[in-house]
Parts: C-alpha cells; sequence; structure tokens
C-alpha cells in the first residue's frame, strides 16, 4: 500500500518477477469482469454507472473469485486494496476462510511535493497496461509492448493534473494510510519502506525489509514453554543417575537409627543409677565415731 505516485506498481512488477506470484490489481479486475460481463462486472458497471463506489462486499466477492484460481497457490500481491477499514477487516476473513493469510503489508513512504511530480509525469500504456514515468522510469524498447509491436503508446490520465493530485493525496491520507496502516501495524504485519530515490534503491530496501520483517507465517516465539520441559527432563535424569543402592541405605539407617537411641538412652539412665552400698553394723559405726573423738 501507498499514496499515488508512490510506486506500488513498478515495485511490485518486480516482486512478480522476483517470487513468480501474480500480480492482483482492483482496478484491471473491475475492468476485467467489466470487459467480460460477467454477474460481478455488471453490478459494479451498473454501481459505478449512477456515480456511485463499487461496495465493500462486491470488492471483497472480486478479491474472492481472483484469489480461489489456481495461479494463486503459491501467493499473490494485492495492489490498490485494501483502501479502507472495513475492507481490510473483510480481507483478513475471507483470506482466513480461503486458508490463505498475508505475509506482510508493505507501506511505500513518499514525500507529498515529490508525489505530485511523480504523478504529473506519469503514463501508462494503453495496450500493454504498463506504467512508466517519463522523469524517473520513461518507456524504452525492448521490453517490447505486446507481441508484434515493441514502441509503447502511452497516455496520461485525466486525474494526474496537480490539484487533482493534491486532493487525491489528502484523501488517502485519511481514508486510507492512517486508519489501514494502523490496522495492520496492530495485527503486526506492517512493513514501511522509504519509497524515495532512485527505482533500483527502493527495490533493494524494499527486499531487505521483507528479509528483516520475517512475515505474518513465523511462528511467535514461545522459548518459555520450551524450556520447562527441559528443566522437568533433567530433574529426572539426575534422579535417575544417582546410584540405586543410596536410596535403600538411607531408609535401613532410619530404621535402625530409634534403636540405636534407645540403646543410648537406657545406657545413659543406667550409668547416673545410685549404686547400692551394703548396711553398715551399728557397733563399726560406734566405734569409728569413738576414734574420731
Amino acid at each position: 500500500m501507498g499514496a499515488p505516485g508512490s510506486g506500488k506498481g513498478t515495485q511490485a512488477q518486480r516482486l512478480v518477477k522476483h517470487y513468480g506470484i501474480p500480480h492482483i490489481s482492483t482496478g484491471d479486475i473491475l475492468r476485467k469482469h467489466k470487459d467480460e460481463g460477467t454477474p460481478l462486472g455488471l453490478r459494479a458497471k451498473e454501481i459505478m454507472a449512477a456515480g456511485g463506489y463499487v461496495d465493500d462486499q462486491t470488492m471483497l466477492d472480486i478479491i474472492r473469485d481472483r484469489l480461489t484460481q489456481a495461479d494463486t497457490a503459491t501467493g499473490f500481491i494485492l495492489d490498490g486494496f485494501p483502501r479502507t477499514i472495513a475492507q481490510a477487516e473483510g480481507l483478513q476473513t475471507l483470506l482466513a476462510e480461503i486458508r490463505k493469510p498475508l505475509d506482510a503489508v508493505v507501506l511505500l513512504e513518499v514525500d507529498n511535493d515529490l508525489l505530485v511530480k511523480r504523478l504529473s509525469g506519469r503514463r501508462v500504456c494503453e495496450l500493454c497496461g504498463k506504467v512508466f514515468n517519463i522523469h524517473s522510469a520513461p518507456p524504452s524498447v525492448p521490453p517490447e509492448c505486446v507481441e508484434g509491436r515493441a514502441e509503447h503508446q502511452v497516455v496520461q490520465r485525466a486525474d494526474d493534473s496537480e490539484d487533482t493530485v493534491k486532493e487525491r493525496l489528502r484523501v488517502y491520507e485519511e481514508k486510507t494510510r492512517r486508519p489501514v496502516s494502523g490496522f495492520y501495524s496492530y495485527t503486526g504485519l506492517i512493513r514501511t519502506v522509504d519509497a524515495d530515490g532512485d527505482i533500483d534503491a527502493v527495490t533493494e530496501r524494499l527486499f531487505a525489509t521483507l528479509r528483516a520483517g520475517g512475515g505474518a507465517g513465523a511462528a511467535p516465539e514461545q522459548a518459555p514453554k520450551k524450556r520447562a520441559p527441559q528443566r522437568r527432563a533433567k530433574a529426572s535424569q539426575k534422579s535417575r543417575s544417582r546410584p540405586a543402592a543410596r536410596r535403600p541405605v538411607r531408609k535401613a539407617a532410619k530404621k535402625a537409627a530409634p534403636k540405636k537411641r534407645r540403646k543410648a538412652a537406657k545406657a545413659r539412665k543406667a550409668s547416673r543409677k545410685p549404686v547400692r552400698k551394703a548396711p553398715r553394723r551399728a557397733g563399726a559405726s560406734r566405734v569409728r565415731r569413738k576414734s574420731k573423738r
């Protein structure tokens, strides 16, 4: 996600080339459904013809239809969706149902003055749909446009005037950037990339940020839960490592201790018992007294 002119389309194309997964743009999907006359395309066309915006449920139905196609089995890149909190919440529920959770939400940040310059120089090829910029990424040959045609047929969008761009940036900041980036910051998926500067440098920062972020699929660390069983295992291992003879010896000593104490108590009691003397004769006693006198 990023403001108009932040380089989402350009960087998305490089991600597609690197990962080999489809780039899914809601604008392209809407045009495809309208051109093919599908029920979803007819519903969106009717809403737009009445001057309204395509409602969130219709957009989610279109996204669901695209993400259930075979080429998204190994991954996908969403561009331009979600734009509101309601869409972000609906997308989260949808991805949980089809079991294709997001790994990261990339927020490309660029100064508004630079964005005005970028948008005023932006050009789009009417034939192949590729996006260029006359200042930083002009159309070149190669690559060729479509099969059998090398030169691109580029045009400037009507809404790329300076006044229109400033209003679009204001609406983006108020309706999309602050609420939606806040929503994904809460989930821990947001990855902010400085998108100011050379395109190749931005790409390098983008891949470095994705590598450092780890992605939403990474399971949260649960170190305390893993260490507890190890402590128990160590304790049980120590108990098993003790000699088996020690335990019965201790028990025997405990049983023998009361007997020893009783014997010692008897011995002390016996040592304190007075010794009886033989009875004295009365005469002998008197004789001794007389002798003392």
